[in-house]
C-alpha cells in the first residue's frame, strides 16, 4: 500500500531536521522541530515530492494544514 500523502510529509518533516517524535496532524510545523529556514526547505521538499507549486503567502501552521494545502493543490 502506498504511504499517505501524510506519512510522505511526514518523512519530509524528519529528513529537514524535523523531530523523530511521533508527528500528528494537529502538530505544530515549529513544534515538529522545524526553524523557519527548515520549514521553507521542508515546503520545497513538498514541492517537489508532489510536483506542485505551494504559494509563497500560504502559511501552513500544522502538519494537518500542510497536508490539507497539498492535497488542495494535487486536484487542481
Amino acid at each position: 500500500m502506498a504511504d499517505t500523502t501524510f506519512d510522505r510529509i511526514c518523512a519530509i518533516i524528519r529528513d529537514n531536521g524535523g523531530t523523530g517524535a511521533e508527528l500528528t496532524p494537529e502538530t505544530k510545523l515549529a513544534d515538529a522541530g522545524l526553524d523557519s529556514l527548515a520549514t521553507v526547505e521542508a515546503v520545497i521538499a513538498c514541492e517537489d515530492e508532489f510536483g506542485i507549486e505551494i504559494e509563497t503567502d500560504s502559511n501552513p501552521e500544522t502538519v494537518g494544514e500542510l497536508v490539507e494545502l497539498i492535497e488542495s493543490l494535487m486536484e487542481n
